[in-house]
């Protein structure tokens, strides 16, 4: 399998047409802009309110748009945070294609963004939900940072490929794909990991990995019967709690 074919089963961006504004359920959020290291027009969408509260960025999975995933702020609304959602590479309004090091420096463009908007690394929170949860962790490394989240996500590309690319006999992605397990060493701030345990994409050992590799201080939370797409419906409004519960203690 060629990278060319390869990018085609792994990503799966939607594209927004550049004058179209945020959705009706978004009427609060700003549009914003960053520039990526490699020349590349990012977008997303900025929720500034509370100023008072935490700043999250959180990096979506491979699917959609920011604003299909816009709906997530409601998911975090316990939270009282602020939000900063991005589009990656090739995905919504952003530029380019996506690929593995194109994603990597959204991330970091995007943490870069807040540093420039005066919030600082011990204000904010990096939350990854699946594909985004590999992003996240290399937004991470070496980071002063207030949390990292990782939920619904992968220790490497290579570990799930039979479950992503089964119908390709034969293949597997090279092992440093997306390899977030061997990041986490660099990896010092708090960290929840969060996991359906009936997820039959990405199967929950590969989040008790995660968390059994992961420095201190760290904290679980399985969700009981969530598959990859329903977490938070599944843990309902324990979902937020929990999360809030976490951040709180920090």
């Amino acid at each position: 399998m060629d990278d060319e074919l390869f990018e085609r089963l792994l990503y799966y961006p939607e594209r927004l047409p550049v004058d179209l504004p945020p959705p009706r359920w978004a009427p609060d959020a700003e549009e914003v802009w960053m520039r990526t290291a490699d020349g590349v027009d990012i977008h997303g969408l900025w929720w500034s309110e509370p100023r008072a509260r935490p700043a999250i960025l959180f990096l979506h999975g491979n699917a959609q748009e920011v604003y299909s995933w816009s709906l997530v702020r409601e998911d975090l609304a316990e939270l009282e945070c602020r939000l900063l959602l991005i589009d990656y590479h090739g995905y919504g309004k952003s530029g380019g294609r996506p690929h593995e090091s194109g994603l990597y420096s959204d991330g970091r463009a995007a943490m870069g963004w807040l540093e420039e908007h005066g919030i600082a690394g011990e204000e904010t929170v990096v939350f990854g939900k699946s594909l985004g949860g590999a992003v996240a962790c290399e937004a991470a490394r070496g980071r002063d940072l207030m949390g990292l989240v990782l939920e619904s996500t992968f220790t490497s590309l290579n570990s799930v490929a039979r479950n992503l690319f089964g119908f390709t006999t034969g293949y597997a992605p090279e092992g440093s794909a997306y390899d977030s397990l061997s990041k986490l060493a660099e990896i010092r701030c708090p960290l929840l990991v969060i996991h359906g345990d009936s997820d039959e994409l990405i199967p929950v050992q590969e989040g008790l990995t995660l968390f059994e590799a992961a420095n201190e201080p760290k904290q679980l939370f399985m969700v009981e019967g969530a598959g990859h797409n329903d977490v938070s419906m599944r843990a309902g409004r324990r979902y937020a709690s929990f999360i809030r519960s976490w951040l709180d203690g920090l």
